[in-house]
């Protein structure tokens, strides 16, 4: 009687892989110990089950709970071979996932487990801390503002006020971009007030004084910047262009660079080789009531010139230039059928300065204009013309732009004013220079590369598919422990790539041959999905065995980065008999 044979396929891809980082990392045991199950829970712990969710986010770059049941069942084979353990059907469904949401958006808890966590992965992988950089965003879902509620409309970071937003308030170390420690507000929580708190939560966690945080103008309230000193800590922020640093910045500072005293005296700023541009710094006293005392500290104000800034400012004010110009000229049409002419002077010249004024170049261009008049004689009332009809003249007046041109010398001297950013910091010189200082300012694009890779691909919270706000706050506690994994994946396989001397291939489709200096962890992870990893199971009626399809290049090395071995793809070759 002929064989039947019967196959089974999983695509495992970047599967094992992920899992058995996160296991590496011990990252099941860590929230189990402060995920303590109900008495009457069966089946995978809470620390498992969020293991294998983010397992499920960073392969599928999906976060919705109601698809982890189905791709669990796809791969319960590799799922169980990796872990070690027995998987149900009944575990990952959203009665549980919604649970566990609520469980990760208690906030003593949460905090136990970012501190724990920072503590265990710098321990164990040496990430470096320079700073401390701090920031904010958004995210959005359909939801109904309510009272009190975490879903309010505010100023939108996605640009999409029509929709109710929850935000993040986010510390990241320096230079990794590894998220320290975040907490969930409502949407139109305004962002001055939340700095103090997240300093003073990632002081207690790193458990030292002496940090250097970073944020934008929201920052630089002069109790936040007092708090912060009176602790111990460094503060590096740009000053708000508002009320009398307006006036200081513009009147002063700026003029001292571009025509005072201190014009040949601008310290270069480089990056390497490359110049960013030029500034100076001065010292000044600050005094701020912290605690109902009053505390003085010397500050140091840092006025540079940007010259990517300068340029681009320039190319703006080139633009609104040439579309004043056109828009100017256009007042005075031809004259024809449709065509409106100003008839008077001041008219016209209230026009124009509305263009001017509008396009904030109102002292930048001359405009001249001539009046036109046009005599016309007609016959006084109806009928047919004769030597003793009345006739009268009628007299038209018309203005006609002549001129528009550009006032070169004030616009050299505002070009000479851009580009131009102040920023203050309490760091000793002997500890961060001027051009130290701006660098580390530039820096900010490690959190907003985690804001983006937070809101888009491959974790994409926007837009929130939970309602509740228990489940808004622990999905995004599970996101940003996503997010976290994702990072350090993302460190150590450029550690890797450095080690080695060589770049890691395929990371583009279509283009075998390109590398990536600094890869991302999300490049390297869709690189690894798209060899199409399978691993089959062959019943030919007399047993059952399991075949892997081969590791290519990029597999071995980013497992060599990790310090992980085959041994994880491996354990799916089980007798299943």
């Amino acid at each position: 009687m002929p064989t039947t044979l019967r196959l089974v396929h999983e695509r495992v891809d970047d599967v094992p892989l992920i899992l058995g980082f996160l296991i590496q990392l011990r990252l099941p045991y860590l929230l189990d110990q402060h995920l303590k199950p109900h008495p009457h829970h069966q089946g995978l712990s809470l620390g498992w089950l969020i293991t294998f969710w983010i397992t499920y986010i960073l392969s599928q770059a999906d976060h919705r709970k109601s698809h982890v049941r189905s791709w669990a069942l796809k791969l319960h084979h590799c799922l169980e071979a990796v872990s070690g353990l027995s998987i149900r059907d009944v575990d990952f469904t959203d009665d549980r996932l919604t649970l566990l949401l609520s469980r990760l958006s208690h906030t003593e808890t949460w905090n136990s487990i970012e501190a724990d966590l920072w503590k265990g992965t710098c321990a164990v992988y040496s990430l470096p801390l320079e700073r401390i950089r701090l920031d904010s965003t958004t995210s959005y879902g359909f939801h109904t503002p309510t009272d009190g509620g975490l879903m309010q409309l505010g100023h939108s970071k996605d640009q999409r006020p029509d929709l109710a937003q929850f935000k993040l308030m986010a510390a990241a170390a320096e230079p990794t971009g590894q998220l320290l420690a975040t907490t969930v507000h409502p949407g139109d929580a305004a962002d001055d007030p939340l700095y103090l708190p997240l300093i003073e939560r990632v002081r207690t966690l790193l458990g030292k004084t002496g940090l250097l945080s970073v944020g934008d103008c929201k920052m630089a309230a002069l109790e936040t910047r007092g708090a912060i000193v009176a602790h111990g800590d460094y503060y590096l922020t740009p000053l708000p262009l508002t009320g009398a640093t307006k006036d200081d910045f513009t009147a002063r500072w700026i003029e001292d660079a571009v025509s005072g005293a201190r014009r040949t005296k601008l310290i270069p700023i480089r990056v390497g080789d490359n110049l960013l541009g030029v500034g100076y710094e001065f010292d000044r006293q600050q005094t701020a009531c912290i605690a109902e005392e009053p505390r003085t500290w010397k500050e140091r104000v840092q006025v540079f010139r940007s010259d990517s800034l300068a340029k681009a400012q320039a190319r703006a004010l080139e633009r609104r230039l040439e579309k004043a110009e056109a828009a100017v000229r256009a007042l005075t049409p031809p004259v024809g059928p449709g065509r409106v002419q100003f008839t008077t002077g001041w008219e016209l010249q209230r026009a124009v300065q509305a263009v001017l004024v509008e396009h904030e170049v109102e002292d930048l261009l001359e405009v001249a204009w001539t009046r036109e008049e046009t005599s016309r004689t007609r016959y006084v009332g109806r009928g047919r013309g004769g030597p003793a009809r009345p006739k009268k003249t009628e007299l038209k007046i018309r203005y006609q732009i002549t001129t528009v041109r550009r006032k070169q010398e004030a616009i050299g001297y505002r070009e000479a004013r851009m580009g131009w950013r102040v920023q203050v910091t309490n760091v000793p010189k002997a500890g961060l220079s001027l051009e130290e200082a701006v660098v580390a300012y530039r820096g900010a694009w490690t959190l907003e590369r985690d804001f983006h890779v937070l809101k888009d691909r491959p974790l994409g919270i926007r837009p929130l598919w939970v309602r509740r706000d228990d489940q808004i706050v622990g999905l995004a506690h599970l996101v940003t422990l996503a997010l976290r994994m994702l990072t350090l994946f993302e460190v150590l396989v450029r550690r890797g790539q450095e080690r080695s001397g060589k770049k890691l291939p395929g990371l583009y489709p279509g283009q075998a041959s390109r590398t990536a200096e600094s890869p991302t962890g999300s490049r390297v992870l869709s690189a690894i999905a798209r060899e199409g990893i399978t691993a089959t199971e062959v019943d030919d009626g007399e047993g059952r065995r399991w075949h892997l399809s081969p590791l290519p290049e990029l597999v071995q090395r980013v497992l060599s980065s990790l310090g992980l071995s085959e041994a994880i793809y491996n354990r799916i070759l089980v007798d299943s008999d």
